[in-house]
Parts: structure tokens; sequence; C-alpha cells
């Protein structure tokens, strides 16, 4: 009996499967799980930690913590800086990921790494293929829950959450928590301490009233907690703080760098 010639495969399928026909991710400025480059304060999930790089070129050591780190709990946090493109990850050195060298120039996120102590803290990049979950602060309020319930009622910041949310949310602006309370929230581990403040962030596209921001902060000053707000603009945070007293010129957090501007919505100014 004459037995079936093997398919040949599709252009598609080469690029898309191995040589053992299971499934190839396929490197590229923008991973398949999501459209959204990361931005500030993000959280992101690592399923290949390895990748993590002190600086884009691999050859700066990370420090010999991270490696705990990484094997247990491998989040990282989105820091304020540019986007960095390269080659694939695989080219920086051995990585247990699969990817595909011949793929298009990979895109390097910036990113903190947190230690279990407090001067613990590492900067440096992520190649954007290696992101598994991507959690921006507005989801992560209704992971308070997820929280053992000794610490959501007696750790300052985070008992002061709901409240701060009440507030937040009758001036309608997008919001989340950052800073340790973000960390804690999205890896579940804990990183608050009793003198912790909350830290947020305000999604504001669109100009904030100075009245308005004056009368917020007003209201999150009498919370149980010192709180650090900052308003995001399409170019950039601004303390809400600063923002709310009025002044003829504030300073601006960007990507490249803070800027001295005149209004964080219609930025012009010197870096």
């Amino acid at each position: 009996m004459p037995t079936a010639a093997p398919r040949r495969r599709s252009h598609r399928e080469t690029l898309t499967e191995d040589h053992l026909g299971r499934p190839r991710r396929v490197v590229g400025p923008v991973a398949a799980l999501d459209t959204r480059t990361p931005t500030a304060h993000d959280l992101l999930l690592l399923h290949c930690p390895n990748s993590l790089r002190r600086t884009v070129a691999g050859a700066e050591p990370l420090p010999g913590w991270t490696k705990a780190v990484l094997r247990g709990n491998p989040w990282v946090t989105v820091r304020r800086a540019p986007v960095l493109a390269g080659g694939p990850a695989d080219a920086h050195g051995p990585v247990r990921c699969r990817r595909d060298v011949t793929a298009v120039p990979e895109s390097w996120i910036p990113i903190t790494l947190r230690g279990a102590e407090r001067e613990q803290r590492v900067s440096g990049y992520a190649p954007r293929s290696a992101v598994a979950v991507t959690l921006r602060p507005e989801q992560l309020p209704g992971r308070l829950d997820q929280l053992p319930a000794n610490r959501r009622e007696h750790i300052p910041a985070l008992a002061a959450l709901p409240l701060a949310g009440e507030i937040i949310d009758s001036y309608r602006p997008v919001w989340g928590p950052i800073g340790a309370v973000g960390c804690e929230l999205a890896t579940g581990a804990p990183a608050v301490g009793p003198a912790s403040p909350l830290r947020l962030l305000l999604r504001s596209p669109m100009p904030f009233s100075r009245r308005d921001a004056l009368l917020l902060r007003r209201a999150l000053r009498k919370l149980p907690v010192w709180v650090e707000a900052e308003l995001e603009t399409r170019h950039g945070a601004v303390s809400l703080a600063e923002y709310s007293t009025s002044p003829q010129v504030l300073t601006l957090h960007t990507p490249d760098g803070p800027r001295i501007v005149a209004d964080p919505w219609y930025a012009t100014g010197a870096a």
C-alpha cells in the first residue's frame, strides 16, 4: 500500500514551529501577548528571567542577590526611561527561552528589580518577548482581597487604599497604586512596611484643574497614611502636590529625563 508523501510545511508554519513541531515564539518589537508597550509603573512577570540584563549589551553582571529573587518571584517594575532596540536576546548570551534568532530586532523595556531588603534595587532591561504578564496600576486595587487579612487591616498603606479610591473616584480619573503597595498587590509578596507611604498614579490625559487638584490633595491628606500622588499626562508625570500649589513652572518627569514646563499637558520647556 503506497504511503502518503510527507506534507510540506508552508512558509507560515516554518516561522511559527520549531523542528519538533512545537510552537516557536517569534521575537519582535511587540510580543504576541499585548500590542501595548509597557509604560512607567507597569509590573511585568517574566517567563524567562534569565533574559534580564543590566545593560542591553549584557556586559555588566547583575548583583548576586538577583538570582534568588528572579528564581522565586520574577516580577519587575517598568521605570521611566526610553525603550531601546537591539538584536535578538539570544545574541547577548545563553538564554533558556526558545526564540527565532532571525527575527526582527528586540525591544528592551527599562525595568527595576526589587530585592527583599530596602537597599536591594537594580535597574536594567528586559526583552519584550520575555514578558508573560503585564499589570497596570489601575488593575491592582481589585487584588487587595487576595492579601492576608492581617496585612490588609494592620498595614496603614494597604488599609487606606479603599478609602483613597473612594476619594479619587469622585474626581473620575483612572488611578492605581504604585511603589511598594503596587508591588505587593501584583506579586503577593510582602513589600509594604508599617511606615511605607501610599503612592498613587492618576491618569490624566486631559487637563486637570488646579482647583480640583487642591481639593483632592486636601482630601487625601486626611487619610491616616502619607499619600504621594502623581498626575500622568501624555507627556510624563507631575506631582499632584506641586501642581496644586499653582507654581509658574513645574517639573515634568518624562522618559528622557525631567523637564521644566509651565503646563504638563502642553509641555514645552527646557530639559
